[in-house]
């Protein structure tokens, strides 16, 4: 049996970076979120319903693979109007496909087909300018008072809206 002390001292330097190379990339699995400065993929929980041509509907919670992080951006000054150039990526998917679920729970007589609900599935999550026609870009101000409208307008019931967040 080979001692670490008969061990050559750069063979001894080396077989503790192969070491502590292997327990930082089993650490890294877990993630952080108040360390993490990237853009990650993420499991959410969606209550979604969807109503057929009575109105009769089919609910269920389902499980969205979407993405969340954090992405560095900046403002360089400038002498033209608005005196500064912007750049705000955000995280967002790079990929998605489309999705297909059956919601558990209908009321009795619900439509053929209204317990199937369809949704976008995050397969890759990148930094980058946030594009309306693929994405909500309002601010978090916005997106709270269009939840608070959301609730107005459905008399209270959460469950009139497609797509409600767990936890807001």
């Amino acid at each position: 049996m080979i001692s670490a002390g008969s061990l050559n001292p750069t063979i001894r330097a080396v077989l503790l970076m192969v070491i502590v190379g292997c327990v930082t990339t089993k650490v890294k699995g877990t993630l952080d979120p108040s360390s993490t400065l990237d853009c990650h993929r993420r499991i959410y929980s969606y209550k979604v319903t969807q109503a057929d041509s009575e109105g009769r509907i089919c609910w269920d919670t389902i499980n969205v693979m979407s993405c969340w992080g954090r992405c560095d951006s900046n403002e360089i000054s400038d002498w033209r109007f608005p005196y500064k150039r912007s750049y705000h990526p955000v995280c967002i998917h790079g990929v998605r496909e489309l999705r297909r679920v059956v919601l558990k729970h209908c009321e009795e007589g619900a439509e053929p087909g209204t317990e199937q609900y369809d949704y976008q599935h995050a397969t890759t999550c990148r930094c980058h300018v946030c594009r309306s026609s693929e994405a909500s870009c309002q601010g978090l101000r916005d997106v709270v008072n269009d939840q608070s409208d959301l609730y107005t307008e459905s008399g209270g019931n959460a469950w009139n809206a497609t797509l409600v967040p767990n936890g807001i």
